[in-house]
């Protein structure tokens, strides 16, 4: 029998992502509320989630990237952006769980298997914006360029989102797509979380097998600097751990302590190490 704890390809991590932001949501000190998460991880989401190593960490990661992530959103959102486009969207519910302006047309693109999977699941429910989902693989890049030329032509002022999707493409995949998306005139800010260093460099042993059908593919050392070379300006990034600090959800023990007694630099490297960032094109007015 199958083993369905295993994750055997990219679509099954949103399942595991989706677990741990159920289980967020059910804290009494929940950062944010996410009341579609646990009926879309099912049961399969949870048996992933068990299998994982360093569990608490992995819940402290994902609730903090969730909810910076949303409130950089918000930020952007207030620049008068009419369209936010999320590609890779797996099973994200901020259309629905999110106070967004009714008139914003907010598009998710993904796998055809991913798309069909959430719009059976969510199909009672009512989303707070215009809501569109496309279903295409990204990897076929005339086909991803037909979709963002459309998208383009329909909008003034877009945000794109790559929560968690980086990691699993190649450094010339990630420059072909940041070249599509830069391409494309309305295209004027792009979410994503980063890891500078490498996001294989500091994978244990048990997380690259855990991940050894669906790897980290992404390596460049200096995350930040690979697409300001591509033409995009940082408007501005957040630190992981500043972000947690500010919402009082700490790492937890004994992970907090260690970043307390390791050495000053060592500790400062790996602050500016992990975080969220929006970057823009020059062109752009802050």
């Amino acid at each position: 029998m199958p083993d369905d704890s295993a994750i055997t390809n990219v679509s099954d991590t949103a399942m595991w992502v989706a677990t741990y932001r159920a289980m967020e949501s059910e804290r009494a000190d929940a950062l944010f509320h996410d009341p579609f998460a646990r009926l879309l991880a099912g049961e399969r989401g949870k048996k992933i989630a068990a299998t994982m190593v360093y569990p608490r960490v992995m819940e402290w990661i994902l609730a903090i990237r969730t909810v910076a992530i949303d409130r950089l959103i918000k930020d952007t959102i207030s620049l008068g952006i009419d369209t936010v486009v999320n590609l890779g969207a797996g099973l994200d519910t901020r259309p629905y769980r999110m106070d967004l302006p009714e008139g914003l047309h907010w598009i998710e693109v993904d796998l055809p298997q991913m798309i069909q999977y959430k719009t059976e699941k969510l199909a009672q429910e009512k989303p707070v914006c215009r809501l569109e989902r496309i279903a295409a693989d990204l990897s076929d890049a005339p086909l991803r360029r037909h979709i963002f030329e459309r998208i383009g032509s329909e909008c003034r002022n877009a945000l794109i989102i790559t929560e968690g999707v980086v990691p699993y493409i190649s450094s010339r995949d990630a420059a072909a797509l940041s070249e599509d998306l830069f391409a494309v005139p309305s295209f004027s800010y792009w979410i994503q979380d980063f890891r500078q260093g490498g996001v294989q460099r500091y994978s244990s042993r048990r997380l690259r097998r855990l991940f050894k059908d669906s790897p980290f593919r992404f390596d460049e050392v200096d995350w930040l600097g690979f697409f300001t070379k591509q033409g995009w300006t940082i408007r501005e990034k957040r630190f992981s751990a500043v972000e947690s600090e500010r919402v009082n959800r700490r790492l937890p023990f004994p992970f907090s302590v260690l970043m307390y007694v390791m050495p000053r630099k060592t500790r400062e490297r790996l602050i500016q190490g992990n975080g969220y960032v929006i970057y823009a094109k020059p062109s752009v007015k802050a």
